[in-house]
């Protein structure tokens, strides 16, 4: 039945941001004289359901006590929408935002060299200081807090401070930026210079003699290549096994960790994801790969795409998994581009689960070998005398098995 279409003589402002902008598949528009046009019946609906906004909007900009920004309206309109779906992993990026995300995906950006999550009680907080870096110069550790930029103070308790302060640590080559560091009781201030920063996500070198460790900080930019370069230098050397330290790795690319996974799995499943209505795909791995025996460390930090490699390590009897229970996120996001201007969005997709049908999401993996680092930090160079955890999975690699060695 053909749709009927209703004239109106202006679409609104909500309408223009969300009901022109979002439908493109009901019925095509045509202009019926200046600030007329066409439109179906459902886009109709839509425009009236948003009046309510429009009129907030229109009050506010009309009769607050002071002039407001029409623009900054919006962004919160949008952070609100996203907001208003309940999930931490859902949120919107500006055209700036985005920028970084690209660069950070890629691994080259202006700036001081650092990786830095946002913690449970609303802290910025610096999980790795890369090396070669300004971050590494200035004296910046692991564990440290960013509590101020240039004076001003920053905090994380929701994810726009926690951008806008990650935004405002960044800046153009050769300035400076000061930060205020809470390192345990102190809190000290450092003057780190800024500058074109490319950095590996992906170290790695023999250890204990004859034993190749891997350290992928996270699935993005470089990762797989200099995985790769990793067995290579591991195959050369005869190395007698092989230690993927995950630990703080906040994820990735779920392609990046798939082709890591494939590297070192038996043909099977490496992981498959379901979205919405039930359709499911799997992403394999192939017969071939580099059959050295494997330990994977892992802790409360590693999500994402690092609990499918862990996952799938386990699934797939490959190896052990060493350390803590993972962070427990077992949802996959998609992310969009906005051509206009070049603002992105982020949101959940797909659930994922391992080969044998696990779903990590809340729970997340149980190592093989449960072990408490003896340390404050994970050590940012493999030292196993200092590394207990490390110290484990090198002794199973050494020869004793999979055990299970609850509360040491």
């Amino acid at each position: 039945m053909k749709k009927r279409a209703t004239r109106i003589v202006e679409l609104i402002w909500a309408a223009v941001m969300i009901a022109v902008v979002a439908s493109t598949a009901t019925l095509l528009m045509s202009s019926r004289g200046e600030g007329q046009r066409w439109v179906s019946e459902e886009e109709y609906a839509r425009v009236k359901r948003y009046e309510r906004l429009d009129e907030v909007r229109k009050t506010l900009m009309d009769e607050y006590y002071k002039p407001l920004d029409e623009e900054a309206l919006l962004l919160g309109a949008i952070h609100g929408m996203t907001n208003a779906v309940g999930d931490v992993y859902t949120f919107y990026y500006t055209p700036e935002e985005m920028k970084r995300e690209n660069e950070d995906t890629a691994g080259r950006y202006q700036g001081i060299g650092v990786q830095v999550e946002r913690t449970q009680d609303g802290h910025i907080e610096i999980v790795r200081v890369y090396s070669n870096t300004p971050s590494e110069d200035a004296g910046l550790k692991v564990g440290d807090q960013v509590v101020s930029v240039d004076g001003e103070p920053v905090q994380a308790d929701t994810f726009a401070a926690y951008m806008d302060g990650v935004r405002r640590m960044r800046g153009e080559e050769n300035t400076e930026v000061l930060l205020g560091i809470r390192r345990g009781t102190q809190t000290l201030e450092f003057t780190v210079q800024r500058r074109a920063v490319t950095v590996s996500y992906a170290d790695y070198q023999i250890i204990d003699g004859n034993i190749g460790y891997v350290s992928i900080a996270q699935f993005s930019g470089d990762a797989a290549s200099r995985f790769d370069e990793a067995i290579e230098a591991f195959k050369a050397a005869g190395v007698a096994g092989m230690v993927i330290d995950l630990r703080n790795n906040p994820g990735g690319l779920l392609n990046e960790v798939n082709q890591i996974a494939d590297r070192i799995l038996p043909e099977g499943v490496i992981v498959y994801v379901e979205d919405r209505a039930g359709a499911r795909t799997d992403y394999y791995s192939t017969a071939e790969y580099y059959d050295v025996p494997v330990a994977v460390l892992v802790n409360g930090m590693s999500a994402s795409a690092s609990e499918i490699l862990a996952a799938s390590v386990q699934a797939l009897d490959r190896g052990t998994v060493v350390g803590l229970t993972t962070y427990g996120k077992g949802v996959v996001q998609t992310m969009t581009t906005f051509s206009a201007d070049g603002a992105g969005m982020q949101y959940t997709t797909a659930s994922y689960f391992d080969a044998n049908g696990r779903s990590i999401n809340g729970v997340g993996v149980t190592p093989d070998v449960e072990i408490a680092l003896d340390a404050d930090r994970v050590p940012i160079e493999p030292d196993p005398e200092h590394d207990n955890q490390l110290a484990k999975a090198l002794e199973i690699l050494r020869g004793d098995g999979k055990q299970r060695v609850a509360g040491e």
